[in-house]
């Protein structure tokens, strides 16, 4: 006898044709075997009949849902709007964290809204929870999320970049260099150069954003998606870098220098003395500049003696993203009246861990359950480990009269 058995997801993924003609095939086999059938294949069919009982009790639930659904529409209950489906198989992983999070609710419900979402990168090709199919519950609310503008992600762009299973991080910092290398006669000591580093721990930070959201609008996939993507990520993100600036002007051994300017060259020199300064002490060029929204202001406006931008005309296709050499990056997380000048990418990694951003939910928190709110929490745990204080130097600047908007 020819039989080829199936597991129970690849019964979820056929269709209802193929689910009808395969309930057929495996329940008459049940009901008679063949002379020439094996043992194994005879403990395959007796499987199969418990995975028909369990997809036939699935798929009547979706039925009478959709059949719920369509009597709302009919009854003038509610508005039906576009149904957002994922079909069984269709995909080998979400397109996005929220989708991530709406396909594993949706296979995975709970009766109090306590969905805890797999981590978004670690899904991968055979995980039962990357598929889903499902069809949305009509409804009468507004779908559209109000998104804020997208947080550029530049300064956290500027790190080494290290992924952990753990969330403690140990590394070595460098501290000091003793002696030196060079040419020695014969019969004379030789040279000795000694690194010295002291070992740092620390526990990755966890940094978390929170949204809330009525139980209706939770049941609407499209939705929930979009304001994890469009709000709760944005502002976690902005959380992110907020924090990585604070370690990193925190870590002692951070160089520190100050300018006082008259005009935007005066900037400019102090900037390129702090990346000096930096080369010279520890033999790693600078890679980036930070400044504030306001630095930033001062330094794209500067003219040169002919009224000329120096960082190209406004209408022009001049290209800004770099000074001397090094990334030019604005942040409003950094200090006021401060510039930062590193080799971050040498000098620090931005340690996180391997599971990436998690997505749970629940009503059960604070009175959401009295006043039917479902609240939506992401979660990142990283760490600036600052391998080499000496490659960032944290410049004051001040001016000494003039408005520095021209030179």
């Amino acid at each position: 006898m020819e039989f080829t058995a199936m597991d129970a997801l690849s019964y979820r993924s056929l269709g209802a044709d193929e689910y009808a003609e395969r309930r057929s095939l495996v329940i008459g086999l049940a009901k008679e075997l063949p002379e020439d059938a094996t043992a194994e294949q005879a403990e395959a069919i007796d499987a199969e009949l418990g995975f028909i009982d369990a997809e036939d009790e699935r798929r009547d639930k979706l039925a009478e849902i959709e059949q719920r659904n369509m009597e709302k529409v009919i009854g003038g209950n509610a508005n039906p709007v576009e149904a957002a489906k994922i079909e069984e198989g269709s995909m080998e992983r979400a397109s996005s964290l929220g989708e991530n999070f709406v396909q594993y609710r949706k296979e995975h419900p709970s009766s109090d809204n306590r969905i805890i979402a797999p981590a978004y990168n670690q899904r991968t090709a055979g995980d039962p929870s990357t598929t889903a199919s499902f069809t949305l519950t009509p409804t009468q609310f507004s779908t559209d999320v109000i998104g804020k503008p997208v947080i550029p992600m530049s300064f956290l762009d500027l790190f080494g970049r290290k992924q952990v299973n753990a969330p403690v991080y140990s590394w070595n910092a460098y501290s000091t260099t003793t002696g030196s290398a060079g040419t020695t006669a014969e019969g004379v000591s030789k040279n000795k150069l000694t690194y010295e580093y002291a070992p740092k721990t620390a526990t990755l930070q966890k940094i978390t954003g929170l949204i809330k959201m009525t139980e209706e609008l939770f049941e609407d996939a499209p939705y929930v998606a979009d304001a994890i993507n469009a709000d709760l990520v944005n502002d976690l993100n902005a959380a992110r870098q907020a924090a990585a600036m604070s370690t990193l002007l925190g870590t002692s051994g951070v160089q520190t220098a100050s300018i006082s300017y008259s005009t935007a060259i005066d900037i400019f020199n102090g900037i390129l003395a702090a990346a000096a300064d930096i080369e010279e002490d520890t033999g790693i060029a600078a890679d980036a500049v930070v400044v504030t929204p306001a630095i930033w202001l001062i330094l794209r406006s500067a003219l040169d003696a002919n009224n000329h931008y120096y960082a190209g005309e406004p209408f022009g296709s001049s290209e800004y993203s770099r000074l001397f050499e090094m990334k030019f990056v604005k942040s409003p997380n950094l200090t006021a009246d401060h510039i930062l000048v590193g080799a971050f990418g040498q000098g620090a990694d931005l340690v996180s861990k391997a599971d990436g951003i998690r997505v749970d939910s629940t009503n059960s928190n604070d009175v959401d359950f009295e006043k039917n709110l479902v609240s939506i929490r992401a979660e990142a745990r990283e760490i600036v480990a600052v391998k080499r204080p000496a490659c960032f130097c944290n410049i004051t600047v001040s001016a000494s009269g003039a408005t520095g908007e021209t030179a």
